[in-house]
């Protein structure tokens, strides 16, 4: 497991609207990814600008429900004291992020909260520019 310090940096993270709201009444977001809660997980799913299409494809893509995309920086998590990761899932697939903690629902962690569209059967991704989301993984060291 490589834990990286990467100021400035923002990773995305997919939610269900509704989870997402309820959430906000607590101060902290706690869902690991679809139906898994991180106490149970352990981690909060993230992706990069390259990965987040696959997440919708692969994770979401039946869900009839409204998704919301949130962007998330990395020195705010790290301010907070919730580590960031960077882990392969699997050997042949690259290295994501993995938010390590509740995730604290201030503005300065979360700079933005999208709307993810929804075209037929497929879900599209938001509007990115200006919003310094991380392309990839960071290069090793």
């Amino acid at each position: 497991m490589k834990e990286k310090s990467v100021g400035g940096s923002r990773v995305l993270h997919v939610a269900f609207s509704d989870d997402w709201e309820a959430c906000q009444r607590f101060g902290e977001y706690d869902v690991a990814t679809r139906n898994t809660l991180y106490e149970t997980l352990g981690y909060i799913h993230a992706t990069t600008r390259q990965g987040v299409a696959d997440v919708l494809a692969d994770v979401y893509r039946d869900a009839s429900e409204p998704l919301v995309l949130a962007v998330i920086d990395e020195e705010a998590l790290a301010d907070n004291g919730v580590p960031l990761v960077w882990e392969a899932t699997a050997p042949d697939r690259p290295v994501t992020p993995r938010i390590m903690g509740p995730l604290p629902m201030d503005d300065r962690t979360i700079v933005a909260v999208l709307q993810v569209p929804r075209d037929g059967d497929h879900w599209g991704v938001p509007e990115l520019s200006g919003l310094q989301v991380r392309d990839h993984a960071p290069s090793s060291s």
